[in-house]
């Protein structure tokens, strides 16, 4: 997908990080359900999201998959713990594309935890609760 926005004018460019969280439910998703994965987004009429290892590109389906935003360039390599963020390139194609960055972001995570939980439902179910230290199974 990368090599696909490459010929795409970029209107600006920034520098930005992904807290470790959101990146890992992300290439979680991309180990289960496979790649590329393209989602609509509900809320954002037109907008899809292509999610590969590369690149997350927001595009405009109604105009033939023009890009809105993509974050590119993970230095996932960078952290000494997963829980740390992920600096990375977010590009801006359109004029108003940072109106709508945290919403993309938020939805699709929403809708990729959706599609782990349905695909894989038996590993979403809660743990049940084990006793507290000091009390017996039966306490």
């Amino acid at each position: 997908m990368k090599s696909r926005i490459e010929d795409v004018p970029k209107l600006r460019t920034i520098s930005t990080e992904i807290e470790g969280g959101r990146y890992n439910q992300v290439r979680l998703g991309l180990l289960r359900l496979g790649s590329p994965i393209r989602m609509a987004l509900p809320g954002l009429r037109g907008m899809d999201v292509i999610v590969d290892a590369k690149a997350w590109v927001c595009v405009d389906r109604t105009l033939y998959d023009l890009p809105v935003l993509a974050w590119t360039d993970f230095e996932h390599r960078q952290r000494s713990a997963i829980h740390e963020p992920v600096r990375c390139l977010l590009h801006y194609y359109h004029v108003h594309a940072d109106l709508i960055t945290e919403t993309v972001l938020s939805t699709l995570l929403s809708v990729l935890a959706e599609q782990l939980s349905r695909q894989f439902p038996t590993e979403t179910r809660p743990v049940s609760r084990l006793p507290r230290p000091g009390k017996g199974a039966s306490g």
